[in-house]
């Protein structure tokens, strides 16, 4: 079931805007040959801008939004040499008004940072924010406030990919939903700078149209069965996954992991499915993609992210099982030790484990 993501206003018109889409298409294609797969979502996105600044529809259509940004070093991919004017749409011609950029690169950091931003796009393209990468007190160097308006707001779609890989998917996506479907809206999208081996092949085909709905699983299965699902987003992916592991190699205890690069596109998902299910009590149900991914059993659901707790926290009502969201705001460290012990008790909550375990793995791990 394909939800579409945003509310209903007349959409802009394609045009050049459109062609320039398909050309973003093509050159983000996996067949491209763009060296991803170990890269940051940073790194990926300064990797992708030059491919999609060969046509000159593409180019014109790149802006560098420079607010409250530090300079940019030498060779730094990330500085796409758009307009030296962050603001030069407002300054365009009437009739053109329309073709905005497709892609908006920015350090925001702050909602009125932000906003500002999104009335200069119409509230229209890619956002691609940075602010994560630069020095701050805030969890993912934003204001708390910005992640929440983000998730509240249904014109938007926010997304925090842990990969290249699931730049590329989800900005394919994008480009597909709002300039070739021609939905309204915008996406976001929050950019780490850590390389991962987390995911080290291309996503396959399934697996980036599951990325750009909200959730994959990144873990193959096994011949043993799944006791917890480990579920992360953006940096918090590695976390997990190395708590995956802890979680097998000192206790033999199988988890699945599973990258979710949007808690609210999921959580809009289920809401959605919810509503036309109530309106159509005698259709055949329409089942969510978080349902889909994880009610196969009954298994505890531990959802993380850098933001605060409730940013993950949106899909424990769609979720089968005990659920735990930890964030940002958590009274402790996001870690993978803290992560596996969190994991354990929720099993012994269950009745799955003895809770010596846990006062073990406090010890083992020295968290007391």
């Amino acid at each position: 079931m394909h939800t579409p993501p945003f509310i209903s206003h007349s959409p802009l018109p394609g045009g050049e805007t459109g062609r320039a889409a398909h050309a973003c298409m093509s050159a983000l294609a996996p067949e491209s040959g763009l060296p991803l797969a170990h890269a940051s979502p940073r790194r990926a996105l300064g990797t992708m801008v030059p491919s999609l600044k060969q046509g000159g529809a593409v180019v014109a259509r790149m802006r560098k939004v420079d607010a409250q940004a530090p300079p940019l070093s030498d060779g730094d991919a990330w500085d796409v040499g758009a307009s030296a004017g962050a603001w030069a749409v407002r300054y365009r011609h009437a009739a053109t008004q329309a073709e905005k950029p497709l892609l908006y690169l920015c350090s925001a950091a702050s909602l009125p940072a932000l906003r500002a931003l999104l009335v200069e796009s119409g509230e229209r393209g890619i956002v691609c924010s940075d602010a994560e990468t630069h020095a701050s007190r805030w969890p993912k160097g934003v204001q708390p406030a910005l992640p929440a308006w983000l998730a509240a707001q249904h014109n938007c779609m926010p997304f925090d990919p842990a990969t290249g890989e699931e730049v590329r998917a989800i900005l394919r996506s994008a480009l597909e939903t709002l300039y070739l479907e021609q939905q309204s809206g915008y996406y976001y999208l929050a950019t780490h700078d850590d390389d991962t081996d987390v995911v080290v092949a291309p996503l396959s085909a399934a697996d980036a149209a599951a990325a750009s709905l909200g959730m994959y699983r990144v873990s193959p299965p096994g011949p043993a069965p799944c006791r917890v699902r480990l579920c992360g987003a953006g940096r918090m992916l590695a976390v997990v996954a190395a708590a995956a592991r802890l979680l097998q190699e000192d206790w033999d205890i199988v988890a699945q992991v599973w990258s979710c690069p949007s808690y609210t596109r999921l959580a809009r998902d289920a809401q959605a499915a919810e509503q036309w299910n109530l309106r159509h009590p005698r259709a055949t149900p329409r089942l969510a993609h978080v349902r889909r991914c994880l009610d196969d059993n009954t298994a505890p659901v531990i959802a993380v992210t850098g933001y605060g707790q409730h940013i993950a926290g949106q899909i424990g009502g769609h979720v089968s099982g005990r659920f735990i969201a930890v964030g940002a705001d958590a009274m402790m460290e996001v870690s993978a030790p803290w992560l596996a012990v969190t994991a354990l008790k929720a099993l012994a909550d269950d009745g799955a484990l003895p809770l010596q375990f846990v006062e073990y793995a406090l010890r083992r791990y020295a968290l007391l």
